[in-house]
């Protein structure tokens, strides 16, 4: 059958597709790396050539979120489409209930080959949901994808989780060659420009480096198996960037993510940059709809499927992001909109520490000695505040960081009152609500050196 790509889409959308129009899916899925820091945001020394060639192929989005950034809420969010406090999974490191459904499940049904190798950080009681699942050290990611790929029974469309334990820390030199240097590295305004910071920075441009190199022998075998034109590829990161005041964050640093699609037979137009805003608690009904499938009822978003086409359909208003326990007790919760992020803290005497792998870098070691000295400047110092607001609002367009507060600013206040009601209204919708203080997981390692506290009755201390 020949079909032009915005027909095939519409057929996708609302007829069940047969087997050989179904389209294939793959989606690689960094971990701990930043929205901006590939060639295709502008990034101008990190080599990202795949990456860059996906967005030029393909469409960018540059309002994408998460639902949080730490790595296995994240992910246990993209996978059942349901926000990290409503999978029972909302911790880190906590594993995903039974008696949540990952939308393999219905693609499984469907007769798709499901597959998740590298990073699995779900749990073990989901796995079944998953027809293949194999580790890999991230040295051997790459070829780890292809030999799923080469192994898929090739009279099914094929579903593959491809996910990397790259930028992850902690870091060793000769990830890529040749490697990046100090000189390559731009330092994003909230942490201090010494060397420290600077090689610390470029040991973690590698692995993004590596991240991508690996992404290219994928490409290359969906081109040696002619699938590449109707395979639906996606590349996104589970939280930020591992540094201070990044992961685990849910202001920009924090969520905002790279989202490139590639899809020739589905894309309106190659090269095209979507402005509106998405979040990743889509990623899963989106799938089904292209799959032909109804979307499950356990799914709290909504297919964005008609932005791909060109036929229409307005982006999401809002995107909710969410921090609970990472290494340290939290609880917050942010909005984003197109042009302004808003934060509501719970915990206003504690500081916004960064998790405990970035806590024992050397980027926060010369912060913490800079911080004594009364070194650092105010943005460089937003981690260690004691105590902070219970609200933030940022103007992302001016202060794309989220450095500057304007929330006791009286000029914005309408602009307040309307986060405010879109939080509120979030909350009784999907049942959040924030228990107490004393309900709250404790911390897990001293927020001074990053070590690990006594045993607690959490996954984590095990």
């Amino acid at each position: 059958m020949n079909l032009k790509p915005v027909a095939l889409i519409s057929l996708c959308i609302t007829l069940p597709c047969l087997a050989d129009e179904r389209p294939n899916f793959v989606i690689f899925v960094a971990d701990d790396m930043a929205w901006e820091d590939c060639g295709a945001y502008g990034h101008p020394t990190i080599r990202t050539p795949n990456i860059d060639r996906l967005a030029k192929q393909g469409m960018r989005f540059d309002r994408a979120y998460l639902t949080c950034s730490s790595c296995s809420p994240s992910r246990c969010s993209m996978l059942t489409g349901r926000y990290p406090h409503s999978t029972g999974a909302g911790e880190l490191h906590l594993p995903l209930p039974a008696n949540q459904t990952l939308f393999t499940k219905p693609l499984q049904q469907a007769g798709y080959w499901t597959a998740a190798v590298g990073k699995w950080h779900l749990g073990e009681a989901v796995a079944d949901q998953i027809d293949y699942r194999k580790p890999s050290r991230p040295e051997t990611m790459g070829d780890a994808w292809v030999r799923a790929l080469k192994d898929r029974p090739r009279d099914k469309p094929f579903f593959l989780w491809a996910a990397h334990s790259d930028p992850h820390r902690g870091y060793k030199k000769g990830a890529v060659d040749p490697p990046h240097t100090v000189e390559d590295v731009i330092v994003p305004p909230f942490l201090p420009d010494t060397p420290e910071v600077r090689e610390d920075l470029a040991l973690y441009y590698d692995e993004v480096s590596r991240f991508d190199q690996h992404i290219g022998v994928v490409l290359e075998e969906l081109d040696a198996q002619q699938v590449a034109e109707n395979t639906f590829v996606l590349v996104i990161s589970d939280n930020g960037r591992p540094f201070p005041y990044c992961k685990t964050g849910v202001h920009v640093p924090g969520v905002r993510t790279p989202f490139i699609i590639r899809w020739p037979q589905g894309i309106h137009r190659s090269g095209s940059v979507c402005k509106q805003v998405v979040s990743t608690i889509e990623i899963a009904p989106t799938i089904l709809d292209l799959a032909g499938l109804e979307p499950l009822e356990s799914f709290q978003g909504r297919s964005f499927a008609k932005m791909l086409s060109g036929i229409g359909m307005l982006g999401r208003r809002y995107a909710i992001a969410e921090h609970n326990w990472h290494d340290y007790r939290a609880f917050e919760r942010a909005v984003h909109n197109s042009r302004f992020c808003y934060l509501r803290n719970w915990l206003p005497d504690t500081p916004a520490t960064p998790p405990a792998d970035a806590v024992n870098s050397p980027t926060y070691k010369v912060m913490k000695e800079l911080h004594a000295a009364e070194k650092l400047s105010l943005a460089q110092q937003l981690c260690f505040d004691v105590p902070r607001p219970t609200e933030f609002l940022y103007d992302v367009g001016s202060d794309p960081d989220c450095t500057k507060n304007l929330a006791a600013d009286p000029s914005y206040e309408s602009t307040l009152v309307e986060f405010r009601d879109v939080l509120e209204q979030w909350q009784l919708a999907t049942d959040d609500e924030f228990p107490g203080e004393d309900a709250l997981t404790p911390d897990g390692f001293d927020r001074n050196t990053g070590k690990k506290l006594i045993k607690a009755a959490h996954p984590s201390f095990d």
